[in-house]
């Protein structure tokens, strides 16, 4: 690429401009993560948490994820569940260089839904639930740095091994609430319907900054600094809506479910963005050091978030103790769009109105998603009359796919995960108490660094050569969900 623009780099305005693409596409293309549909525990693979199905499995509670199920429970109901207790450990091994690990810790009590089911008229009985329901989509936070004497610099103007200091801090906190209203009746004995609307806020804080500095070796008493410096920061608030058909079958001991979902419709979103990038002193491809200055702020920025189109369909099985649960989900892709686009204003400091670079093509924020099939299996087995065992296993593939070089990608995860539940029921009368242990597993071979500190040199803009390298993921929660039943 570079001796492709060297012509062009004998031009003055060009030779700028040019830099500062080269310095950016260098530094602010971000991977991936968090991009994963059945995360949540009320998906539909999540067999243990009430009403989270596709096909009936016999719950006492609200099911509300598909809503052709509510004629089936028969009764009025108030569900509370939630995660006790949830730890998440996200480890990037060798993540900004060798021995430099990019570790997230976070253990948090994150209530998960409240939900509700009214019974109205007798002989043909319409049901109305609701429901709203939270996921911590995640929250992500790292830090490095590396202090050393390296050689860094270019020995013909610092000979020898340079004082060397280099930092990186990455922080992405996702957050979405929803707000569900549906409604289901039977057409037969056999046969129900049901429709959900859902209303969905999606917030999300991602800031990442690196600086990397090395002290020029001259002999002098004050040294000169050599650095490249950025910061990326974005804050939006997002509104949809969502809208759900489902259709069930019952036919003796066999149970059939179908769900349809359509895209997240847009309501209104807004954002802001934050940049600032310093290079100073760098001998990157000329004789003569190199500097940049590019800084801007913008608010009150358009967005939009997208989520596919979805179709899901489920298989339940009596036997004499239980039941045997199969469901899958299939997510059609999502072509690449901008979720937060900066305005066309020129950042280059100064403004002399030559530069080529504009904040629009360089610091948005998009993505596109890679269509993606989803299966979970279940099974429950009455130990007792008022006592029944559930477990279930679940994939949860990851959607990211990269098509575009400019720009930031709203993710940390590029690993698939893979789930399992484990838990009780105990009924009795008026209530249902669920409970059971939620775990889950996540790896990849080839997680993008950011920055590595192992190699940082001039010709790379002090941010090292950057590779790919292990990253794993863990979680572990303790669920309780309570059934009211009036």
């Amino acid at each position: 690429m570079i001796r492709l623009l060297l012509p062009m780099l004998k031009n003055k305005a060009w030779r700028s401009g040019l830099l500062c693409l080269i310095f950016f596409l260098l530094s602010r293309v971000a991977p991936a993560q968090d991009a994963n549909y059945w995360s949540k525990n009320f998906g539909a693979g999540g067999f243990l948490s009430p009403g989270a199905v596709v096909a009936n499995n016999k719950d006492s509670g609200v099911l509300f994820y598909n809503p052709a199920l509510q004629p089936l429970s028969g009764k009025n109901a108030i569900s509370v569940s939630g995660m006790i207790y949830q730890v998440e450990s996200i480890n990037i091994k060798n993540g900004a260089g060798t021995g430099k690990n990019l570790h997230s810790l976070i253990s948090a009590s994150v209530p998960q839904m409240l939900t509700g089911t009214v019974k109205l008229g007798r002989k043909k009985p319409v049901y109305i639930a609701y429901a709203l329901t939270h996921n911590a989509v995640i929250n992500y936070n790292v830090t490095q740095q590396q202090d050393a004497r390296m050689n860094v610099l270019n020995d013909s103007y610092s000979p020898g091994p340079e004082y060397y200091l280099g930092q990186y801090d990455l922080q992405n906190i996702t957050r979405e609430a929803s707000a569900l209203i549906s409604t289901g009746f039977r057409l037969d004995r056999h046969w129900a319907i049901g429709f959900m609307a859902e209303g969905q806020s999606r917030s999300q804080h991602y800031s990442e900054n690196f600086l990397s500095r090395a002290l020029v070796n001259n002999n002098q008493p004050t040294l000169p600094i050599t650095s490249n410096e950025g910061k990326y920061q974005v804050d939006y608030t997002h509104f949809g809506l969502k809208l759900r058909a489902g259709l069930s079958y019952e036919a003796g001991k066999h149970h059939l479910g179908l769900l349809v979902s359509s895209p997240l419709i847009h309501a209104w979103g807004r954002g802001r963005l934050l940049s600032d990038n310093a290079v100073s002193n760098v001998h990157f491809i000329f004789d003569q050091p190199m500097n940049l200055l590019a800084s801007t702020r913008q608010t009150k920025l358009d967005t939009r978030y997208k989520t596919p189109f979805s179709i899901a369909a489920g298989y339940a099985y009596d036997y004499s103790k239980g039941q045997v649960y199969v469901a899958a989900e299939y997510f059609l892709k999502v072509k690449e769009y901008t979720i937060l686009a900066p305005t066309s204003d020129l950042f280059v400091r100064p403004d002399t109105g030559n530069s080529i670079i504009r904040a629009s093509e360089l610091l948005k924020m998009s993505e596109s998603r890679k269509a993606i099939f989803n299966a979970a299996v279940g099974v429950s087995y009455q130990i007792n009359p008022r006592l029944t065992g559930y477990c279930s296993l679940r994939t949860d593939f990851n959607y990211a796919e990269r098509t575009d070089a400019d720009g930031t990608a709203p993710n940390t995860a590029t690993w698939d995960n893979y789930y399992c539940q484990l838990g009780v029921n105990i009924k009795r009368s008026k209530y249902n108490l669920r409970t059971g242990l939620f775990l889950g597993y996540g790896r990849s071979g080839s997680y993008e660094q950011f920055i590595n500190f192992d190699n940082p040199q001039e010709n790379n803009l002090l941010t090292g050569e950057r590779g790919t390298v292990p990253a794993s993921r863990m979680t572990a929660a303790v669920m309780v969900a309570f059934i009211h039943n009036l």
